[in-house]
Order: C-alpha cells, then structure tokens, then sequence
C-alpha cells in the first residue's frame, strides 16, 4: 500500500469553467483530453492557475464529478 501524502494549498480565486462528467475512467480522461482546447474555441482564455477535479458524497453516489479549469 502506498504511503497517503496530503498537501495544503490556497487558490487565488478567478473564474472557472465547471464542466460536469461521468465519473468513469473513460470519460474523466476524454473530458481532460478536449476540455481546455474546447473552451479557447469557444472564447474562454485559459488563465494561470490550477485546474482541478471536485468530488463530494452526493456527486459520487450520482457517478458524476466536476472539473474546473481557470477562465480569464
């Protein structure tokens, strides 16, 4: 079993595109693998700040998770 590392950060805040996606492996990796050049086509900059996954209870017992990716 691998060791558990936690880490502790803070976000500067900005604005974030919320895309909702299947919680599977497939659709997790097709959505990062389309999502930032689907936004710039679509009019949204990528900003410089982290793009992360969220997950509560509720969005796993419904087998979705959210992505956020930085928008200027």
């Amino acid at each position: 079993m691998l060791p558990l590392k936690v880490s502790e950060d803070e976000f500067s805040g900005g604005k974030y595109a919320i895309h909702e996606v299947k919680h599977t492996a497939e659709d997790i990796q097709k959505a990062w693998t389309n999502i930032f050049s689907e936004l710039s086509n679509g009019g949204y900059p990528i900003d410089d700040q982290p793009a992360f996954e969220r997950y509560s209870r509720e969005m796993l017992s419904n087998h979705i998770c959210e992505i956020y990716v930085p928008i200027k």
